[in-house]
């Protein structure tokens, strides 16, 4: 892989977890922890040929970050800031398990300059954390929220996650009200998949009908705009200035650098794909310094395409005139046919060469996008 020396963001995937939940499909190793410090000695080789790279974002996730042990988190921060240059702005977010949260823990992630957490709440309803196979409960998440606070974290993102078979809505209407309340500067809302590899997936579990799931979305927005959390991307909703500067440089198709199991790179126009099993990773990064197992070169249509879509995943939208120019290649004529049939069925609007999906569009943004690439 080139090296990337500009601007960046970086993602640094975590994969341990101690039990994995029945709908996860990512790539995560449970029953592992013994090969934590292998793991982070493979990620310190797989980083060199990224050395001085300028970072404004830096993201851990997984799989469970906070699984790590805080001396061998202390040990991983402390090599990424002597490896990188991290802009004095720079935003550093950790996905934490609230089974992981206490005082202590806490503590850690705040002493470390880590100043964004995003916690996997993803319902306060028992019943349904029980269903998703999650190993906290509500008063636990509720008391890891409360430990983050008191050390002194004022940018934390919550999880909720809706769409169970036979929830209704009023039970989501009082999810989201409760995770409302807590106060959090930022909502990630994801709807229930069956992804193969999980183990939902295996059951063949049936999931609720897309009207039903696009009334909850609808409520959820409704629900969560009251309490000031505006959404800016159609799974993410924030207090002014709190949005997420790491995940937007994925939807404005900006370049990021991947390091650990089965994280993906982009750069100038490439993509490249980690190992994505424990120790097939551990073994080429100790074998060859690099844990790329493929990459794709994307055409100037390719890059446009995905800038098109990705845009309109946000409030936003897209101004494709914009794009263009800086990709160098235009929308071709059946593209542009197709955002004017979407605008005539109320699925997208245009302002010029601006164009952003309208709530009825958001709903069903996987077929708009179908539809144009």
């Amino acid at each position: 892989m080139q090296k990337i020396f500009n601007k960046n963001s970086l993602y640094v995937h975590i994969p341990f977890c101690g039990s994995k939940c029945l709908f996860c499909s990512f790539a995560v190793s449970v029953g592992q922890g013994h090969r934590a410090d292998d793991y982070i000695a493979a990620l310190m080789r797989e980083a060199q040929m990224h050395r001085g790279a300028r970072l404004d974002t830096v993201y851990l996730g997984g799989g469970t970050p906070t699984f790590l042990s805080a001396v061998q988190l202390k040990h991983l921060m402390k090599f990424l800031r002597g490896h990188f240059v991290f802009e004095p702005d720079c935003e550093i977010t950790i996905e934490a398990n609230p089974d992981d949260i206490n005082a202590e823990k806490s503590q850690c992630l705040s002493d470390l300059g880590i100043d964004r957490v995003s916690m996997g709440v993803q319902t306060f309803d028992d019943r349904y954390l029980k269903f998703l196979g999650r190993t906290h409960d509500a008063a636990r998440a509720r008391a890891a929220f409360e430990c983050l606070r008191q050390a002194g974290f004022g940018n934390i993102n919550a999880d909720l996650m809706y769409g169970f078979p036979g929830q209704s809505e009023e039970e989501l209407n009082n999810d989201a009200r409760r995770l409302a309340d807590l106060g959090s500067e930022h909502v990630s809302v994801y709807t229930l998949t069956v992804e193969p590899n999980s183990r939902f997936y295996a059951r063949q579990m049936k999931l609720d009908d897309e009207e039903k799931l696009a009334r909850h979305y609808a409520l959820v927005t409704r629900v969560l705009e009251a309490a000031g959390l505006r959404p800016y991307e159609i799974s993410n909703f924030a207090r002014d200035g709190y949005q997420s500067r790491h995940n937007s440089r994925y939807w404005t198709g900006g370049d990021y650098i991947g390091l650990g199991m089965g994280a993906h790179s982009h750069a100038a126009g490439r993509r490249f794909w980690n190992e994505d099993k424990l120790l097939p990773y551990l073994e080429r990064v100790n074998a060859t310094g690099n844990a790329v197992a493929g990459e794709e070169i994307l055409s100037l249509r390719q890059r446009l395409g995905e800038r098109f879509v990705l845009g309109l995943r946000t409030n936003k939208g897209v101004d494709y005139a914009v794009v263009e120019d800086e990709i160098g290649c235009r929308l071709q004529e059946d593209v542009l046919r197709q955002v004017t049939d979407l605008v005539e069925e109320g699925f997208l609007e245009t302002e010029g060469t601006m164009v952003r999906a309208t709530l009825k569009g958001r709903l069903v943004l996987d077929e708009i996008a179908s539809r144009l690439v």
